[in-house]
């Protein structure tokens, strides 16, 4: 005999399974959609055709806050009609029944968010499909140039060009390329719509002559852009003077015409005095500055430094040259001269050695012994002299 708890259970799954129905409800939808903040976007949902004898009952699109609550957005049933909690922004696209998808327009950034669409039937039972919604805003890059402030230079790093992404959805990701022995900090901050965010990045570096006009291009790479924005930029940095001191020759004698020094100097902004002295005082009588040349009168030995200074907006830098200027009697060459000769001295101890290890050779082969004939001892016989003075020779037997 049947109890009546296992009666109740048998007529509970005998209802489960007819609702059911024998079949499938399949649900289509993209796991992911992105629109631009302020556009509009489709929601497709879509729902497989059903077995000749089920029913579309009821459409209904949810949203799932960050809590996981769970709000309506839209219901449509077939007979009352679309029941919908923004009608000014959302709306179904068509009116077929399988047909689920929404039209969102005027996105916000609290839209995005998870949505579920689902489908219940009859008889076949209920199916849905989820989405994530995702809100990007296109941002509005630009870079720039820095103006230095003119102060003297402490060796620090210095701003020298800013690149602003103003207004994404999420933030970008900003660099730099080339560093230029630089480097860049960036800062994230709300943008001027909510939910949207502007990223800033300052690249800072050392005031020098090779930073100074050199190319920096800001890279800004974005969910909404198909390719990074690049946006190039010629520095502008002040630096001190770069001095250099030219003319002489190391072969200054006297005699010669006179000699002239030339100081040379590239900086930002430009110099704007050139001075002369040396390194014990203020310039002898021989030596004349005109600007950025010193004229040096070579009628007499001279050795001493001299000191060109230069000044800018930014500071004084200071470059040195040691002259010697030699009697001609006692040091006539120049030291690429001595170097020739040195040169030569040496090729001619190489070839005079070679001549000596050939002599020295033959000497050798001179001295050898003679060697013993082939036919045994050798005899020798006494040579006759025909000399008439001496008289005839004695014969001998």
């Amino acid at each position: 005999m049947v109890s009546p708890l296992a009666l109740l259970a048998l007529l509970a799954l005998s209802w489960a399974t007819r609702g059911a129905g024998t079949g499938t409800v399949v649900v289509q939808a993209p796991a992911q959609v992105s629109g631009l903040l302020n556009g509009s976007l489709l929601l497709p949902c879509h729902l497989q055709p059903l077995e000749p004898n089920a029913q579309v009952t009821q459409v209904t699109w949810m949203r799932q806050d960050s809590e996981g609550g769970l709000h309506k957005v839209a219901v449509r049933h077939p007979t009352r009609g679309p029941s919908l909690a923004e009608p000014e922004r959302i709306r179904f696209a068509s009116a077929d029944l399988l047909d689920a998808s929404l039209r969102v327009s005027e996105l916000r950034a609290q839209d995005q968010a998870n949505y579920s669409c689902q489908f219940a039937t009859f008889p076949m039972g209920s199916g849905t499909a989820w989405t994530w919604l995702r809100v990007l805003a296109k941002p509005q890059n630009t870079a720039e140039a820095q103006e230095v402030p003119l102060r003297p230079s402490t060796g620090e790093p210095v701003p020298v060009a800013r690149c602003s992404s103003k207004g994404g959805r999420p933030s970008a990701n900003v660099t730099w390329s080339p560093f230029l022995n630089g480097s860049a900090k960036n800062t994230v901050e709300p943008g001027p719509l909510p939910g949207t965010y502007t990223v800033l990045s300052v690249f800072t570096l050392v005031p020098s002559r090779l930073a100074d006009g050199g190319n920096i291009t800001c890279r800004v790479e974005h969910e909404s852009q198909e390719e990074p924005d690049l946006l190039p930029v010629t520095l502008a940095v002040p630096y001190p003077p770069e001095v250099t001191i030219s003319g002489y020759d190391n072969n200054w004698y006297v005699g010669q015409d006179k000699g002239t020094l030339s100081c040379e100097a590239r900086s930002n902004p430009e110099p704007t005095d050139y001075t002369w002295d040396t390194t014990t005082g203020p310039l002898p009588s021989f030596a004349v500055a005109q600007g950025t040349q010193l004229l040096i009168s070579t009628n007499q030995v001279i050795n001493m430094t001299f000191v060109c200074h230069v000044t800018n907006a930014l500071g004084t830098t200071q470059k040195e040259q040691t002259i010697l200027v030699q009697d001609r009697k006692g040091s006539p060459l120049s030291p690429s001269a001595i170097s020739g000769i040195v040169v030569a001295l040496f090729f001619i101890l190489f070839v005079a050695g070679i001549v000596y290890f050939i002599l020295h050779r033959c000497r050798d082969r001179n001295r050898d012994p003679p060697r013993p004939s082939e036919n045994g001892d050798v005899s020798y016989s006494q040579v006759q002299r025909d000399d008439p003075l001496d008289g005839p020779a004695e014969s001998t037997r």
